[in-house]
């Protein structure tokens, strides 16, 4: 491989783990909150389902749900950096798989879920308040004010 070559395949190789990480991490928040994932060779999308009906989103629930997801993605990012450094492939595994998955990531979803409950909210809860702020600009812009705070 010449060098000219190398910063292309290596842009290629990140954008690669990058999409593998994150389908792997919102699955496993998914299936921790009991949604089952629907991926179809014929559209990039993932689909979550879930018979759970949204409850009103007080701005404590988004400030909780934010501090959650702002400490769970710096982890997730650290995990990456640290299997990359190794120069070991990212597996692309979900925490469904039970002992099937590296202590890495076997962590990383422990933590997840201790997170979670340490702001106060169920993994459920945490799933759907996910899901209204997909949906809704409103819920997204107070989300983000959150995170911006945060940072």
């Amino acid at each position: 491989m010449t060098n000219a070559n190398s910063p292309i395949s290596l842009s290629l190789i990140n954008q690669v783990i990058s999409r593998s990480l994150l389908v792997t991490f919102l699955t496993s928040i998914s299936l921790l909150c009991g949604l089952a994932p629907n991926l179809s060779f014929r559209s990039p999308h993932l689909i979550l389902s879930s018979s759970a009906f949204a409850q009103a989103i007080s701005d404590d629930d988004l400030r909780r749900f934010a501090q959650a997801a702002y400490a769970i993605e710096r982890k997730r990012q650290a995990v990456v950096e640290g299997i990359v450094r190794r120069n070991l492939p990212v597996p692309d595994t979900t925490c469904a798989a039970g002992g099937n998955i590296p202590p890495e990531l076997k962590d990383f979803c422990e933590f997840s879920r201790q997170t979670i409950e340490a702001n106060q909210l169920t993994v459920g809860r945490f799933q759907q308040i996910r899901s209204a702020v997909q949906s809704d600009p409103t819920l997204k812009q107070k989300v983000d004010a959150e995170l911006r705070r945060l940072q």
